[in-house]
């Protein structure tokens, strides 16, 4: 029996996102190639993986045992691949997989991946985006290496380093009285404070925040993405607190305006997670080096 480490690690990456349609999205392939990989290991193993006619994603109890032996087989192969790499005289290349909450990505990775791509220009990057909670589980489940957060994870599964602070500011629209002004919560009553979704470290941020300032008659709602937040902030529906580099764009445009509460927000920490007790290849050796040099300049 042959077994095709590419189809291995596309029906990993079905199991992780929970079917064809959205490992297809997150690999940018077409769904029937990604069916078609998934199909050609069930003919490579003999045996069923997915439960065909289920209501919910569902495995065999083949599929349950390829999943478990494939993660070791895969990082197996990582190992050799990176043994290789460390003992050849060449330019460092190869792909580099990460995580990271949407603030993380848009603003902290890039700059890192920037300074890292001059020193190392053969490398490939490929970044998984998505709430905390789902970026959590995934280094959790070995599904990422590791990954960038907004916050911190308590989680004893998890290695927990701060690697960058991000300065918060609270947002209003620029017509509103108090916009530009330092201003007493209270003066705020019955406003909106616009959140974002559920599983959103950002959210959970947000709400701490919501509890500090005891707006009177403060009313919640929530919004998918930050984008969709500042446009509501722009057109009067409420305010927000948000990382500064995220809404400085939209401060100097004048789309939203900034307020000052008596007690400033303090900043918030950008979080390395990974698992405790595993041997990074090559190229994540370097980018982890790489980002720390970073957070101690």
């Amino acid at each position: 029996m042959t077994l095709n480490l590419q189809r291995l690690q596309t029906f990993i990456h079905v199991v992780d996102l929970g079917g064809v349609t959205a490992a297809a999205r997150e690999l940018d392939l077409a769904q029937s190639s990604v069916s078609a990989a998934v199909s050609q290991l069930e003919t490579d193993v003999a045996a069923p993986l997915i439960e065909r006619g289920a209501r919910r994603f569902q495995l065999t109890d083949a599929g349950r045992a390829l999943v478990d032996h494939g993660r070791a087989l895969l990082a197996s192969t990582e190992e050799l691949l990176d043994g290789v790499a460390r003992a050849r005289d060449a330019p460092v290349g190869g792909l580099l997989r990460a995580g990271a909450t949407t603030t993380a990505a848009e603003h902290v990775l890039p700059h890192a991946l920037a300074g890292f791509f001059v020193r190392y220009p053969d490398v490939d990057v490929e970044v998984t985006v998505a709430r905390t909670e789902q970026i959590v589980g995934q280094v959790i489940d070995g599904a990422l290496p590791f990954a960038l957060i907004a916050g911190s994870s308590d989680d004893p599964r998890l290695v927990c380093e701060t690697v960058a602070m991000e300065e918060q500011a609270i947002v209003i629209s620029p017509d509103h009285l108090l916009a530009g002004q330092r201003t007493d919560p209270a003066m705020l009553r019955g406003t909106r404070l616009l959140l974002r979704e559920r599983g959103s470290g950002t959210r959970e941020h947000q709400l701490q925040l919501a509890d500090q300032w005891r707006i009177p008659a403060a009313q919640h709602s929530t919004l998918t993405g930050t984008a969709a937040i500042l446009a509501a902030v722009s057109h009067g529906l409420g305010i927000t607190c948000l990382s500064r580099s995220v809404v400085d764009v939209h401060l100097r445009a004048g789309a939203v305006a900034e307020i000052e509460f008596p007690t400033p927000v303090p900043a918030r920490a950008i979080s390395l997670i990974r698992r405790p007790h595993r041997t990074p290849p090559l190229i994540e050796e370097l980018f982890l080096e790489h980002l720390k040099k970073g957070r101690s300049a």
